[in-house]
């Protein structure tokens, strides 16, 4: 006898959101529920056929969210509306604002029934904590904050200002017990900046933040990083697109924070790391120095047997046979997928993989 089955993950969502919840003090099914709706939608969430990534911040105080910040607006979108049905509405109206540094934020009530909405920003400064590291990283009891966000198209991750995280996927991949992507980016970006010079720290925060903007918008990308006392490009690379003289990264950085972060060395810097987005969007390897120079991009490797340009399993390969250069000629190896999947191979300390 034929049978007839419709199986939802709704049950799932919410439990999951609920467990997450309660650790910051929000014992709500409604909030469970409204999470369990944003995540559904912003898997793979578009209008007029444009696909939107924005980011939800939920909290009890907007004004108090920007007082984290130290610098930003908010433009409210809504009056109070019923917390649990406000989901949909939500990202309708305030999705299609959400570029650059503008967030959605969503202030709850405190008996978690109602809610008002609306887009807020942090500062333009690319040199700056982002809001999102400001409010997750610092953690504060009378003051708990969740945030929604797409980390690739049918994954997304909630994550508490206390530290803990869930990623929902939406595809086959298999369940892992910890998200490692920001594990990922942050080491490469250690990597990128460890000689650069005195302000490496501080260079490698900013580094951390472009590079985590860039690849969560790219289509997948793969990145190395050469020792700066090379001075020749390893053989192993071709149809690389050389940048003569290589592009100077650290040095805006280091002139930004002289200079007192000004109008001007903002722009700058904002310009620098929009052209950082474009190279890693590119098709092919980006290749950066461990001084803080990018020296090219589009460069394929010699030995993948797979031409330009480097496609889903391509790329893989294509990590494949940089991973075995690391440690040889190359410092480091990153890999995202198309997916969202992400890799990292580095030279320890003692020079081994």
């Amino acid at each position: 006898m034929a049978t007839e089955k419709s199986v939802s993950f709704r049950s799932n969502l919410e439990s999951n959101s609920l467990d997450l919840i309660r650790k910051i003090g929000w014992n709500c099914a409604r909030t469970s529920e409204l999470i369990a709706g944003m995540v559904s939608q912003l898997a793979a969430y578009t209008e007029e056929g444009v696909p939107m990534s924005p980011s939800v911040f939920i909290c009890s105080s907007v004004s108090q969210l920007l007082k984290l910040a130290g610098i930003g607006e908010h433009i409210p979108l809504s009056a109070e509306v019923p917390l649990e049905s406000a989901g949909a509405r939500i990202l309708k109206d305030a999705a299609p604002l959400c570029f650059g540094q503008w967030r959605i934020y969503i202030e709850r009530s405190a008996d978690g029934q109602k809610c008002k909405y609306g887009v807020f920003c942090g500062t333009s400064d690319p040199s700056s904590l982002t809001i999102d590291e400001v409010v997750l990283d610092e953690y504060d009891e009378s003051f708990p904050v969740v945030r929604i966000s797409q980390s690739a198209t049918n994954k997304v991750e909630v994550r508490s200002s206390a530290g803990d995280g869930v990623e929902f996927r939406f595809n086959n991949d298999p369940d892992v017990k910890e998200i490692k992507v920001h594990y990922h980016i942050s080491r490469l970006a250690q990597a990128i900046a460890r000689k650069s010079g005195q302000h490496a720290d501080l260079f490698a925060g900013y580094i951390d933040r472009i590079l985590s903007t860039a690849i969560q918008d790219c289509h997948g990308t793969l990145i190395a990083v050469l020792p700066s006392n090379q001075n020749e490009l390893p053989q192993d690379f071709s149809d690389l697109v050389r940048l003569d003289p290589p592009f100077h990264l650290y040095d805006r950085f280091q002139r930004h924070i002289a200079e007192g972060k000004t109008a001007s060395s903002v722009s700058r810097l904002q310009a620098a790391s929009e052209l950082i987005s474009g190279f890693i969007d590119s098709d092919g390897i980006t290749v950066f120095n461990d001084a803080g120079f990018v020296l090219g991009y589009r460069a394929f490797v010699n030995g993948d047997a797979v031409p330009p340009p480097i496609m889903g399993g391509a790329r893989s390969r294509a990590f494949r046979t940089l991973g075995e250069l690391v440690g040889r000629s190359i410092l480091a190896a990153f890999f995202r997928s198309q997916d969202g999947r992400t890799e990292y191979l580095q030279v320890d300390a003692e020079g081994e993989k």
